[in-house]
């Protein structure tokens, strides 16, 4: 086929959708005026909508709590121009309505120790109207009405609970109790809620690798509905470097009849166990007791006695002793009647 006509039939088509183009940027710009008409003509006209607003509720009556949930917007029903409502939407639609509690219910429940409110919300017609634009005509509020239900704020005083998760690194342990200042808070709510609450705790601390006393402030979980006299505490975690220790305990026989006497063997163990450095020198032998139980010989077989640390001090840890059962020999005191 000829070259020059295949270069004719190019240009041809090429015309041809030009002149295509043409036609559709015509038709797409009087399609977009009339529709800037269309638009123009209905904001024009006047219209009743709804429009849903926030309600900040605030001011409420002294020495009482809000016990039931508040609506946290009111469906306004308007009329106004299409001018006006898309105006007043664009540069509004997030301000709340500010709601005055005592001052709409002319502090009832304050002066009158009342429990329960029922505000027909008809009544704040004129207010909220003027926080809305003069071009917009308020008709209806919905809900019809808002329910208030108080009562009257209890106090109490509860412990605090340290929510804690330690490890440490070698050779380190808790060094004594950890403390919590303050350890104790009071709060304070509606007496439905405070009475089932007995403790309180904190965030949670997690210190895996330990290895020096830290002190961190922290904040207390909050429970909805409550206050507390203080948001965060302190809290001390004593840690220090420790060390293995021994201590060789006599074994106290309990339950013995007098007329028998139990002789042991061996009639010591040897306990060991984990200390502080700062404690070490402070442990003493008579503040472990190990026993064992007469009246186990009835059930044991092979004479042996199982032994029980059932003392202790509080700062060792991980004890260890042996043996953990030893055997016996029954014997009549003298003396004692057949």
């Amino acid at each position: 086929m000829d070259s020059s006509f295949l270069q004719q039939l190019k240009q041809y088509f090429n015309k041809e959708k030009i002149k295509a183009d043409k036609k559709l940027v015509i038709y797409a710009f009087f399609v977009g005026v009339a529709t800037i008409f269309w638009f123009l003509n209905a904001l024009s006209k006047e219209y009743t909508t709804t429009v849903s607003y926030p309600v900040n509720y605030m001011n409420f009556p002294k020495e009482k709590v809000l016990t039931n949930e508040l609506p946290s917007q009111l469906t306004l029903q308007v009329k106004a121009f299409g001018f006006d409502l898309l105006r007043y939407k664009l540069s509004t639609s997030f301000l709340p309505i500010s709601f005055d509690v005592n001052s709409f219910t002319d502090s009832r429940a304050e002066k009158n120790n009342v429990s329960k409110l029922l505000l027909p919300t008809r009544q704040l017609k004129n207010r909220i109207s003027r926080q809305l634009s003069s071009e917009i005509n308020l008709l209806n509020i919905s809900p019809d009405t808002l329910v208030f239900r108080f009562s009257k704020i209890v106090r109490r005083k509860v412990p605090v609970r340290a929510q804690l998760k330690l490890g440490f690194e070698k050779q380190f342990m808790l060094g004594d109790t950890v403390q919590l200042v303050p350890d104790s808070v009071t709060i304070s709510g509606a007496s439905v809620l405070v009475d089932t609450v007995k403790e309180v705790w904190t965030r949670l601390l997690d210190f895996p690798k330990l290895d020096r006393t830290m002190k961190r402030n922290i904040a207390l979980k909050k429970i909805d509905g409550l206050e507390y006299s203080n948001k965060r505490i302190t809290v001390k975690i004593p840690v220090e470097q420790f060390t293995e220790a021994e201590k060789n305990v006599p074994i106290t026989v309990e339950n013995l009849p007098d007329s028998l006497q139990l002789r042991v063997f061996p009639d010591r163990i040897k306990i060991s166990y984990l200390v502080g450095l700062s404690k070490y020198e402070t442990i003493r032998e008579d503040q472990f007791r190990a026993v064992v139980d007469f009246r186990e010989t009835n059930s044991t077989k092979g004479n042996r006695l199982k032994v029980r640390i059932v003392q202790m001090p509080l700062d060792v840890r991980n004890l260890r002793f042996s043996p953990q059962a030893i055997e016996y020999i029954i014997e009549k005191r003298e003396g004692s009647p057949l």
